[in-house]
């Protein structure tokens, strides 16, 4: 059995295909890299045409946001262009935006709270305060939970 890089090397189609795909992946890259991770979780790079990086959002509160952040985002690319030697192919002018929603959308994953310290110490003198009841219980156990 032949290697897979082979066959790919030696048909021309299956080697259009394979750029195509690193392209992509390339280009996924870059617009994770540069989007916040609530962005990059819910949307997607497709394309990059005369400069023009066209992104795919799963909402239209998501597409919105793209929307309002541009600028910033668009400066974010740019800078990582410069400074990454896998994203200087894409070179990154403009970014349009379009909505595709999907039928399951991904959870979004929320990154746990953690109390402060002060938050803390002020949650056990309150429950030392209770003395022994339910409340005071609670209140340990959500001090407990840093």
């Amino acid at each position: 059995m032949r290697k897979i890089n082979a066959l790919f090397t030696e048909n021309s189609e299956l080697n259009k295909l394979a750029k195509n795909v690193q392209a992509r992946q390339n280009l996924q890259q870059l617009w994770q890299a540069a989007a916040p991770i609530l962005l990059s979780q819910n949307s997607s790079a497709s394309s990059l045409t005369n400069g023009q990086l066209t992104v795919y959002a799963d909402s239209a509160i998501v597409a919105n946001k793209i929307k309002l952040t541009q600028v910033s985002l668009l400066t974010q690319l740019q800078n990582l262009q410069t400074t990454h030697q896998n994203f200087t192919e894409c070179k990154v002018t403009a970014i349009s935006v379009k909505v595709q929603v999907k039928s399951h959308p991904k959870p979004v994953i929320k990154p746990p709270r953690k109390l402060s310290a002060s938050a803390v110490t002020s949650l056990k003198h309150l429950a030392q305060n209770l003395g022994d009841s339910p409340l005071a219980t609670k209140l340990n156990m959500l001090a407990r939970k840093t």
